[in-house]
């Protein structure tokens, strides 16, 4: 074991279920023996990346791109981290049965580059939406549900923290983050 790692675990959330997957992603790290802390993306400061051995990215997605202020944060990553970066996305549904060997993602007109990455199904609360996306999410019949598999993602989360305790940790890699 290499020692306890400090990981940051980022999230662009517009309605709450991506970061309440990223808690859950950073008490399985802590789980695994590894500090880890959650921060909005745009709450980061230079001192957090800094303090970080690892950054766990997560994003929600609407149309298939993740929000602007995950892809503003990963180009900082780009230009200020050099640790490994893990990348988690959470749609309408769970594209991904399984995350400790996601499939190739494909990009989507220009919102994220091609990578491994999981893909996890969120929570939708119409309660939450604006009309715009009420008219949306009733348009393609997902009101009102909850698709969050959490084995799913905390089976991902540990590979991550058996990963931040490996030599190898360059398993996460920045190359797979999505790009503006």
């Amino acid at each position: 074991m290499l020692g306890r790692m400090r990981a940051l675990v980022a999230t662009a959330s517009k309605h709450g279920s991506t970061r309440a997957i990223g808690e859950t992603v950073a008490a399985r790290i802590r789980d695994g023996g590894h500090d880890a802390v959650v921060r909005d993306v745009g709450e980061v400061g230079s001192a957090d990346l800094l303090q970080a051995d690892a950054v766990v990215l997560g994003s929600a997605t609407y149309g298939a791109r993740l929000l602007s202020a995950a892809a503003t944060f990963a180009t900082r990553l780009e230009e200020e981290f050099d640790g490994p970066v893990w990348l988690f996305a959470v749609g309408l549904k769970n594209l991904t049965k399984d995350p400790v060997r996601p499939a190739t993602t494909r990009p989507g007109r220009d919102g994220y580059r091609p990578g491994r990455f999981p893909v996890f199904g969120g929570m939708i609360d119409n309660d939450t939406l604006s009309v715009a996306e009420r008219a949306l999410i009733g348009a393609l019949g997902a009101k009102n549900r909850d698709l969050r598999d959490l084995e799913l993602v905390e089976a991902w989360a540990d590979m991550v923290a058996m990963q931040l305790t490996t030599p190898d940790r360059a398993q996460g890699s920045s190359s797979t983050l999505p790009v503006v």
